[in-house]
């Protein structure tokens, strides 16, 4: 077996990894390549680029890296051509992904696609051209099958793959104690987002919120989990200066979401991840001005948060583009430390709405979907 896979998000390459080992499982000398991170290249992935090569940040900011990404796009295309793959294998990322699927249609490749694009959030016109050019479709989310065996796309709902690591259990008390973090002092963990950009946008508002945070509740500790696409040693100095001391937790996202009492977090998986782990947290997120205008024009829903899609209700507050206030960040985070009834209101709606994300197995079941497609 063959299989081109390509995923441009840190996201992404966690899902592709989740789908190789499981690829494996049936087939240990699958040739699998194309474009990924880490994750997927210590699952023996064979790279044409990293997925660093594909990552932007916003509608209008993706413009000034256009010619970077049409380059990475026409190089795949004579890849499919080279390598003659059983299939190509897309995951999310559809502004990239779905113009490299027209063209492995046109050359006969079968195409499949996991994660589906958030056609019901915004832009659903690109139903028609998935419609067109994918063959299958693997998606996370239940309501999103709906949506699509609407329009006779051929799709499979397989849950959502962090319902996994939801099963692996965590000592909080040795995870605070392996980083000098004390259990009777309250923990907030900041998570500014996985994308260099994100960093750039949310980090300053929410260092310059912790010492006023301070004020308010009394003494705190701060955790930031650091996703391995960004420069550890660029966060350091930009922490060190913090007045309220910042610890910074590599790779251990879950072990720190769940040491945690409340947190911030960027709007995308992390955000899904809290959620699962029943952290009381707040959404945040920032674009240049033009993107956000285009983007609330464009939104088929009211949020942005998938917690809040799921359940169809503000669940987690979500603090978006000018209300991004050191001071409204400061009123969040206080009453998410110190509001006994909000915290556990919060955590009743959020138990509801883990129950709509399957059962464990997704990855499994998305191989199990790939290798009956290409019978």
């Amino acid at each position: 077996m063959k299989l081109m896979m390509v995923a441009g998000e840190v996201s992404g390459d966690a899902h592709g990894a989740g789908l190789i080992r499981s690829l494996r499982q049936n087939c240990n000398n699958a040739d699998l390549f194309g474009i990924g991170g880490e994750k997927m290249l210590k699952e023996r992935f064979r790279p044409y680029f990293m997925l660093d090569t594909l990552q932007t940040h916003g509608l209008v900011e993706v413009i000034q890296h256009l010619p970077r990404l049409y380059q990475t796009l026409w190089r795949m295309r004579e890849a499919l051509d080279e390598e003659k793959p059983d299939a190509l294998i897309l995951i999310d990322y559809p502004g990239f992904n779905l113009k490299l699927a027209a063209y492995a249609r046109k050359k006969g490749i079968p195409v499949i696609f996991f994660n589906s694009p958030q056609i019901w959030a915004w832009r659903k016109g690109r139903l028609n051209m998935i419609k067109t050019v994918v063959d299958k479709m693997i998606v996370l989310f239940p309501f999103e099958k709906k949506i699509y065996q609407q329009v006779d796309v051929d799709v499979s709902w397989v849950g959502h793959p962090l319902m996994d690591e939801m099963q692996i259990e965590n000592d909080s008390g040795e995870f605070r104690r392996q980083y000098g973090l004390q259990n009777n002092i309250p923990l907030l963990a900041i998570a500014p987002g996985s994308r260099p950009s994100e960093m750039q946008r949310h980090l300053p508002t929410l260092l310059e919120a912790l010492p006023r945070i301070r004020e308010k509740t009394g003494e705190i500790q701060c955790m930031l989990p650091v996703a391995e696409s960004l420069d550890l040693k660029e966060i350091k100095n930009i922490t060190e200066v913090s007045p309220v001391p910042v610890t910074l937790v590599q790779e251990q996202f879950i072990e720190a979401i769940r040491a945690c009492d409340a947190a911030i977090v960027a709007s995308g998986t992390a955000s899904l991840q809290t959620a699962l782990a029943l952290t009381p947290f707040v959404i945040v997120y920032r674009v240049s001005p033009l993107t956000f205008w285009i983007a609330r024009h464009l939104a088929d829903t009211k949020y942005i948060g998938l917690v809040n899609v799921l359940a169809e209700r503000e669940i987690v507050p979500e603090i978006l583009q000018n209300d991004f206030t050191v001071s409204n960040i400061t009123k969040a985070a206080v009453r998410l430390l110190q509001d006994e009834d909000y915290r556990a209101t919060m955590i009743c709606q959020l138990k509801t709405t883990r129950s709509k994300l399957g059962e464990p197995g997704a990855y499994d079941k998305a191989a199990l979907c790939i290798e009956n497609t290409l019978r």
